[in-house]
């Protein structure tokens, strides 16, 4: 509902007895038309949730419709988010009240976790969930989880699969992120493309390291995206073998403006590439925005802002096949609108969303509905098992007097080295005492019944971190105190998800996410709060990076160079070897 108390200049007037009576009447904007690149002084008329007119007329006013003065203001198409993963410990719905306040009104939204934790048949009542929401949701599907688990094959089975995809929430297979498989003509994968394509589907990839010549390959294969480019080099690539290209800006890499001095550079074409800003931390959007601060870098390095606008609005409406729905101004699209005080300020004064003005000035007319997160969260679903972790399961058993072990080296925040150090042995077990910045890294399961342990360098010195917040949707379990390990995981247990940390026996940062393990019902700002105290805290450590929860997210995946520990025990990536296997225990 429209607030009576909007404090916009408006109005009520026109002719009752008109047959089209506009409910909403935009008069005397300037609308950027992305289709033909002006801008035009319009009126726009809205019926229900759909832009009904543009044009010069004004004859189509009813006596209940709402006329909002819109001399000196510009009006752009809402903004769209192409590739977001709406799970960074925040949850769909707090992740969209603060895009939605920032312009941005559509949302393409990793399934990952959800379907990971849910199911197909919950997960589809999820995606329903969100049909009421005040903005748009639409989904992209796994094709591979990002981390090996347990009946893997089971629930991403090619009848899985093509299930979501005929789902019209769902847009797109993606992100495959294990594209070697594709050099490999993985058949199973293989399916899923040709299926996708035959439903009329994008898909969506992951191409992180491919050079030019796996990039032919992954493009014959049928991948159609990317966003993993790092430097010009890489989108002129990509964008050169008919890949489409989301541009990121994210807390992890802050890459848009060298790569847009490049696009620039080359004058290259720019229909093909869209803007994004992938997962990022709470702390990050509270910073500096979502998709209106990439719009402000695109104009600050010299892109022509109708094309930063299109890279945003148009441009991703018509890669999913969607701009007869949104993406540009014009009858029969939805009338999600944002009003802002000229072309070169992309944070809107008012933001219209499905026919109603929603947010005004950086704050939200109201609060999302709510989501009913113990139906698909419940507590009781943490863990199948009543059990209690011990210190002696992050203990590494040994035979010898000394053991050269396959450590995990941090070289950033997610990329990883394979270092062989030399461990001493005391009573059977790897000893770390005599090494400095040195941390066992376990991957604990949720029901007790397994774990994979490592050694960890580079991370910083810590006591003892326990986090449900990974890919894995397990336990990763970080320190150099067994026991202040065991009682950090002890209380993520307790709490049924979240990250904790321990030191001299007392709890010293806790952060709840109760949903799933990995999300929080919070609102952005106090997460904002919290993700900025763990930074803090790890720093104080002698972490060393900037984004220490893709650090967490990312230590058991099995995409990204070069050792990781997971479900099969420490791996190393490149090679598809386990280093050190997984100790069951029950």
């Amino acid at each position: 509902m429209i607030n009576p108390k909007h404090p916009s200049p408006q109005f009520k007037t026109g002719d009752s007895s008109s047959k089209d009576k506009a409910d909403v009447f935009l008069k005397g904007g300037t609308v950027l038309n992305v289709y033909s690149g002006e801008l035009k002084k319009v009126n726009i008329a809205i019926k229900g949730e759909k832009i009904w007119y543009v044009g010069r007329r004004s004859n189509i006013l009813g006596d209940g419709t709402l006329v909002l003065d819109m001399r000196d203001k510009l009006l752009v198409p809402g903004y769209v988010e192409p590739h977001c993963h709406p799970w960074l410990i925040y949850n769909p719905a707090s992740f969209g009240e603060e895009a939605c306040r920032l312009g941005t009104t559509t949302l393409f939204c990793d399934n990952l976790i959800f379907y990971m934790l849910m199911g197909i048949e919950l997960f589809e009542e999820f995606m329903d969930a969100f049909l009421d929401m005040p903005i748009k949701f639409f989904w992209f599907c796994r094709a591979v989880p990002q981390t090996p688990m347990e009946k893997e094959d089971e629930l991403f089975s090619v009848n899985n699969l093509v299930r979501l995809l005929k789902n019209p929430l769902v847009q797109s297979l993606g992100e495959i992120t294990r594209w070697p498989e594709l050099l490999k003509g993985n058949s199973k994968i293989m399916k899923m493309i040709s299926c996708a394509k035959t439903l009329g589907k994008r898909v969506d990839g992951h191409t992180a390291g491919a050079n030019y010549d796996k990039l032919n390959v992954i493009s014959r294969a049928g991948i159609e995206s990317c966003h993993e480019s790092i430097n010009g080099k890489e989108v002129l690539e990509r964008l050169r073998l008919g890949i489409y290209i989301m541009l990121r800006e994210s807390s992890l890499r802050q890459d848009l403006s060298d790569i847009l001095k490049t696009v620039r550079k080359n004058n290259v074409l720019t229909d093909r590439m869209m803007l994004t800003t992938d997962a990022s931390t709470p702390a990050f959007y509270e910073k500096v925005g979502i998709t209106n601060h990439l719009i402000e870098i695109a104009i600050k390095e010299g892109i022509n802002p109708i094309l930063a606008y299109r890279m945003s609005t148009i441009n991703p409406a018509v890669y999913f096949g969607l701009d007869n729905k949104i993406g540009g101004i014009a009858p029969g699209r939805d009338a999600d609108i944002l009003v802002l005080k000229d072309l070169l300020h992309p944070t809107p004064e008012k933001v219209i969303a499905r026919g109603k003005i929603v947010a005004e000035d950086g704050r939200l007319i109201e609060p999302f509905p709510q989501i009913e997160w113990e139906r698909f969260f419940p507590k009781s679903a943490f863990s199948e098992r009543n059990w209690h972790a011990k210190s002696n399961f992050f203990h590494i058993q040994c035979n010898s007097k000394r053991v050269m072990f396959p450590t995990v080296k941090l070289v950033n925040t997610v990329i990883t080295r394979k270092e062989w150090v030399e461990f001493g042995v005391e009573d059977g077990l790897l000893d770390l005492k005599t090494r400095d910045r040195f941390c066992f890294l376990s991957l604990l399961s949720r029901d007790g019944r397994w774990v994979a342990n490592g050694v960890l360098q580079g991370f910083g010195e810590v006591e003892g971190l326990a986090s449900s917040f990974n890919t894995a949707t397990q336990i990763l379990v970080i320190g150099r105190d067994p026991d202040a390990m065991s009682a950090a995981a002890n209380r993520v247990l307790e709490i049924k998800g979240g990250i904790v940390a321990v030191e001299n026996k007392k709890i010293v940062y806790e952060l709840p996410l109760p949903l799933g393990g990995v999300m929080s019902d919070a609102p952005m700002q106090k997460l904002a709060k919290k993700d900025r105290e763990l930074q803090e805290f790890l720093s104080k450590r002698g972490f060393p990076f900037h984004d220490p929860l893709y650090t967490l997210i990312f230590l058991p995946n099995d995409f990204l160079p070069e050792i990781r520990v997971n479900y099969n025990g420490v791996v190393d990536i490149r090679k598809n070897k386990i280093l050190w296997p997984r100790r069951e225990l029950v």
